[in-house]
């Protein structure tokens, strides 16, 4: 596609709660933009280190004790199969199910505020370059000014 195509103005954002949502969420639609020339940006809210293990041959003790490390590598993986242009972690701990210990954790993303998601770290300013503008504007109703001033700056 050549770059004075329309397409090649167009940007994709998906945000994705945990490692392997990207690819049974839409990754049809993903795969077909990214090979249009489309931008495509995905945000991944945690490491997925709650999720359960469905292949019965990756059960194993040593995937258990490191899985949030095999979640970022098979997202490295299908996020390059998919055509994802760039991935922005934000670094949560998956959540798990309400009424688990992993929900009760302090740094679980059912314990984010919506400012502090949005605004993680240096996280916006990727987002906000990766997009190239087209967010202008999109602030949460309930971000402080400064918060509210970095985004629409961005």
């Amino acid at each position: 596609m050549s770059s004075s195509s329309p397409a090649c103005a167009l940007r994709l954002l998906a945000v994705h709660a945990h490692p392997d949502d990207e690819s049974s969420k839409g990754a049809g639609s993903v795969a077909r933009y990214s090979d249009d020339g489309v931008r495509c940006v995905l945000v991944c809210c945690t490491g997925g280190e709650a999720g359960d293990i469905l292949n019965p041959a990756m059960d194993t003790a040593e995937v258990r004790a490191d899985l949030a490390n095999v979640r970022r590598q098979e997202l490295a993986a299908a996020a390059e199969v998919l055509g994802y242009d760039e991935v922005v972690m934000l670094g949560y701990r998956d959540s798990g199910m309400p009424g688990t210990p992993e929900n009760e954790h302090p740094e679980c993303f059912a314990r984010a505020t919506e400012v502090d998601a949005v605004v993680r770290g240096q996280t916006w300013d990727s987002i906000a370059a990766a997009m190239a503008g087209h967010l202008g504007g999109i602030v949460p109703a309930d971000a402080d000014a400064d918060a509210a001033q970095t985004m629409e700056s961005a």
